[in-house]
């Protein structure tokens, strides 16, 4: 092979290397999960053939060696530090979007204490429609990590059993379409509900109904909770 024709064909292997860095950027736009893969497969498989391309170029003649040399040596002493910490994963909870629909379906009461207030609900969209003809509509407020306290004493993770970095929905009960306010219910003791925690894993779903006015927290007191919901897919 000429040297022409062996330079050719490193320069290839370098674009294609370099081709792996442009996905790493791009991935960086627009999703930071899909950032970390794409992190993992530049350092294994695009820093290696850049490495086999430099190294290829540094059989090449005297004076083409000499000056990848000095690239070589640049990129080896390079402090890539803040690209890593670009890459890095946000683990905090994120906030939930008005346009979010994380469940839909229709469930049955999983269990006697559920059974006993209502055997089945609907979630169609951000409402919930119970089969007591009683309809719930809600606002999304954020995602909350299960270690997180919804009350002086309990976690959602501790009540509903569940990882301490499960994904609990948190949303807002707020008035029917064409009604002032939150109309009492008998889901909360005949008071206005105020907040709900939703948990949805496999065919489960749970659903932590809040009294009006409560604040979900690690302030919140006990009585603000007014029941727990469990439901399973049909």
């Amino acid at each position: 092979m000429t040297a022409a024709a062996q330079q050719q064909t490193v320069l290839k292997r370098l674009a294609a290397a370099l081709a792996f860095v442009c996905l790493v950027l791009f991935l960086l736009a627009i999703e930071q999960k899909q950032t970390v893969a794409a992190w993992q497969a530049l350092r294994q498989d695009a820093a290696p053939a850049a490495g086999r391309a430099i190294d290829g170029i540094g059989r090449l003649s005297f004076g083409a060696a000499e000056r990848w040399s000095k690239v070589r040596q640049s990129a080896a002493e390079h402090d890539w530090s803040g690209l890593r910490r670009v890459v890095a994963i946000d683990r905090r909870p994120l906030a939930a979007q008005e346009r979010d629909a994380v469940l839909g379906g229709d469930f049955d009461a999983a269990d006697d204490a559920t059974r006993g207030v209502v055997r089945s609900v609907s979630f169609v969209g951000a409402t919930l429609r119970f089969d007591t003809g009683e309809t719930l509509q809600t606002r999304p407020v954020r995602i909350a990590a299960g270690r997180e306290s919804f009350s002086a004493d309990e976690t959602f993770a501790g009540r509903l059993n569940a990882p301490a970095d499960a994904q609990i929905e948190l949303r807002r009960v707020v008035p029917a379409a064409g009604a002032d306010a939150v109309a009492p219910s008998p889901l909360c003791g005949s008071l206005p509900p105020g907040g709900m925690a939703v948990l949805h894993r496999g065919d489960q779903v749970d659903v932590m109904l809040f009294r009006a006015g409560s604040n979900i927290g690690p302030q919140s007191p006990p009585t603000a909770l007014c029941g727990v919901l469990r439901f399973r897919a049909r």
